[in-house]
């Protein structure tokens, strides 16, 4: 349940947002224009690359790799090389250009299990100030200080999942995506994040996702109504599609 922190699912906003996952391309509704590219220069060759939760290949014999087709807004890139710990690091591409990403060797010491959670401590009361911030409707406030703090310790999922409130409190569906995938990969038990996910989802119009996240959360956490309401929401939404498709066939 993260920091324990009042529920913010109740805010049901009414902008709905469009998915453009990378596979459209194909599809003609998304031109190459509008989407992205990420030069990897890992210096290292045969690093397992991701985008987000998506595999993106590996780096080459020079140790680079190119990820294309990508929608211009936040994604974390994930790099995965034999006998190193994963490096990850949050890229924001713009429409029709190619970013290039520096992905060197980590010269930063590996923190003991006992020294993280140490650090996550001391966190835990800046983390409840940007969410302080973010009640107050003082939202990008709040996204600069989740932002920093991550920074400091990239592998919290409370900051991430806080991040993606924060976002789809703002309307920002995509973002708010990405920080719960994020926050998920370093906590799959976050039933929150699932929950927020599936929010996300469902507002970019992607539904049988959004029930997938949605019946995660419940089983990571019965006894909370509120993601057993999200799931019978998006349940419901799913049933009158399928009758609206039943009835326009001939």
């Amino acid at each position: 349940m993260g920091l324990g922190l009042p529920r913010w699912l109740g805010i049901r906003a009414q902008v709905w947002g469009a998915l453009l996952p990378i596979s459209l391309l194909g599809a003609g509704l998304v031109v190459e224009s509008e989407l992205a590219r990420v030069r990897v220069h890992a210096r290292r060759a045969g690093c397992s690359l991701f985008l987000d939760d998506i595999p993106a290949g590996k780096t080459d014999s020079h140790g680079d790799g190119l990820i294309q087709n990508i929608e211009p807004t936040d994604h974390y890139i994930h790099l995965d090389c034999p006998g190193e710990a994963e490096q990850g690091f949050l890229v924001t591409p713009h429409a029709g250009k190619t970013l290039d990403l520096d992905a060197g060797p980590s010269a930063a010491a590996t923190l003991t299990p006992e020294q993280a959670a140490e650090a996550r401590l001391k966190l835990e009361p800046m983390i409840k100030e940007a969410v302080e911030l973010r009640s107050q409707g003082r939202l990008e406030e709040a996204v600069i200080r989740l932002r920093e703090l991550a920074k400091l310790d990239p592998e919290n999922s409370d900051l991430h999942r806080e991040l993606g409130i924060t976002f789809l409190l703002g309307r920002e569906w995509r973002r708010g995506r990405v920080e719960m995938l994020e926050a998920i990969r370093n906590d799959p038990t976050d039933a929150d994040a699932h929950n927020g996910l599936g929010y996300a989802l469902e507002k970019m119009g992607n539904l049988d996702d959004a029930l997938k996240e949605y019946r995660t959360a419940t089983r990571l956490d019965p006894d909370d109504p509120t993601y057993r309401q999200h799931y019978f929401d998006a349940l419901s939404k799913v049933a009158v599609k399928q009758v609206e498709k039943t009835q326009k066939k001939p």
